[in-house]
């Protein structure tokens, strides 16, 4: 049953504490094994953890990733296993890329890209 809650999407919560303001992300995390547009949310996550601030957005981060595809049940737990790495790897390289180039981390908060998005 728990399973099948998964696979529909509904993360069953009482195997796994979830603060509930990242609950609606912790539920598309589930879904990236199966689901391609969750996938490719995650890898725009990953490729855009350096650039903007993340901090006011209720997700997991990338320091989680690897425990959360451990901790949960996957359809395709390989797949799952390489999409949480790659999408880790991704978050690292930009934060390294950063450092690297000396870059001041003048982040956008994501609330302002939004607001800049929807203005358009």
């Amino acid at each position: 049953m728990l399973t099948e809650l998964r696979r529909q999407g509904a993360a069953a919560h009482t195997c796994c504490p979830v603060p509930f303001d990242l609950r609606a992300h912790h539920d598309r995390l589930l879904r990236v094994d199966t689901d391609p547009e969750e996938l490719l949310e995650l890898l725009e996550l990953a490729v855009t953890w350096a650039e903007l601030d993340y901090s006011d957005a209720p997700v997991l981060g990338p320091s989680h990733w690897a425990h959360f595809a451990h901790d949960h049940d996957w359809q395709l737990p390989e797949r799952a296993e390489r999409i949480f790495s790659l999408a880790t790897d991704l978050a690292a390289l930009g934060c390294r890329s950063a450092r690297l180039t000396d870059q001041a981390p003048r982040r956008a908060t994501l609330r302002a890209v939004v607001a800049d998005v929807v203005a358009i």
